[in-house]
């Protein structure tokens, strides 16, 4: 009995983790349950039993990113200076990079499920926008930046726009599978808001180390 109940947990995450590297590599329109369960050997029934339809799966996934971002960005230390920012930046690049298909047609994933909208909305609403906004406060306060509050929650709304779609526009740009380059490009990208409020003391540091990501990629 007992190893019955240790295996139901395991199948459940591995059927996560095999969506997961599925929709990666193939994405997610390209990856029925029916692929899922072909891929792990087990029957559509034992998939079924855990969950109903592939926007569960999904569902979870999602879970799984806010929570691995968020653990993120509230443990990271606070960027002193510029290396700090672009490695800040790049660690959130990151994780979206493990999650990449979700930030591919995710406004389609959106629309086939209230519930992922739901937690999609309450996440980037109460959970990132805050954190971004406490993000720029800081460097304004440790003088790197100079904003004030208007300037902060627009700043953070334009951050969490260009990564979220990040994804979609390079793929779609350069009309080629995502490479890891692409969250080089994006962390530039990203701190190309910060420019015009970086304070004069830290432009010239700034600056290089733009160039050193526009070299990279």
């Amino acid at each position: 009995m007992n190893m019955v109940k240790e295996s139901r947990p395991n199948t459940y995450n591995r059927i996560i983790d095999a969506s997961l590297k599925l929709f990666n590599e193939e994405g997610e329109r390209n990856i029925s349950t029916n692929h899922i369960a072909s891929y792990l050997g087990i029957s559509p029934g034992n998939l079924y039993y855990h969950f109903r339809n592939k926007d569960e799966i999904i569902m979870q996934l999602f879970k799984r990113y806010s929570e691995e971002l968020l653990c993120y960005l509230q443990q990271v230390e606070t960027p002193q200076d510029t290396n700090a920012i672009k490695n800040y930046m790049f660690g959130v690049y990151d994780v979206m990079w493990r999650y990449r298909f979700l930030f591919s047609d995710l406004n389609a994933m959106l629309s086939r499920s209230a519930e992922l909208l739901g937690e999609h909305n309450n996440f980037t609403r109460a959970r990132v926008s805050p954190l971004l906004q406490n993000l720029l406060q800081q460097l304004t306060d440790t003088g790197f930046i100079q904003t004030d509050e208007i300037a902060r929650k627009e700043m953070a709304v334009n951050i969490w726009l260009i990564t979220k779609y990040w994804c979609d526009y390079d793929s779609a740009l350069y009309e080629r599978k995502l490479t890891e380059d692409s969250k080089y490009r994006g962390t530039h990208q990203t701190l190309t808001l910060l420019r015009p409020y970086v304070a004069p003391a830290y432009r010239e540091e700034f600056n290089r180390m733009m160039a050193d990501l526009r070299n990279h990629i």
